[in-house]
């Protein structure tokens, strides 16, 4: 992952709320898969399995964000355990063709957890952070990126 696409990962964490942010896990996990794709391709294995190990990594935080106590946690628990599954099998066999399964998955829950993020009117989760604006500048058709929030209340407070 490039630089770029992680300070858009950051900007959009420092901005969510808890149903957002499993969304964001879940495109982390999509943008990890593909750029191991990429290195496959590029005959680079070494890349290849260390962008897996990443995606695996979203995988386990969202397995640990889990509310047992409800039944459809249950059931996205084995869901979570067969991408990681097969995110593994991908990294042994260095081969990419299963990666399609695990693809599918994640993209089918993420679908279904933007709707429900779309519902979710709850506060975001990092209080004090730096809040980004975006928008066109005046004549130079660039977007530009303003910062709000400077001051000294950013940050955690302990």
């Amino acid at each position: 992952m490039d630089n770029a696409k992680k300070q858009e990962f950051t900007a959009r964490i420092t901005n969510a709320n808890r149903s957002a942010l499993v969304v964001i896990l879940y495109d982390m996990i999509l943008e990890y898969m593909k750029d191991a794709e990429n290195a496959l391709d590029s005959n680079d294995s070494t890349n290849f399995a260390e962008e897996l190990e990443k995606a695996r990594e979203c995988v386990k935080e969202l397995v640990s964000a889990l509310d047992m106590q409800y039944e459809l946690s249950g059931e996205l628990a084995r869901l979570y355990l067969y991408v990681n599954r097969t995110i593994t099998r991908s990294i042994v066999k260095k081969e990419k063709g299963e990666l399609d399964s695990a693809r599918n998955v994640i993209t089918g829950l993420r679908e279904s957890f933007v709707a429900v993020a779309k519902q979710d009117n709850s506060p975001v989760i990092m209080n004090n952070a730096q809040e980004i604006y975006a928008g066109l500048t005046y004549g130079k058709n660039s977007l530009n990126e303003n910062l709000a929030n400077e001051g000294a209340d950013r940050g955690f407070f302990v």
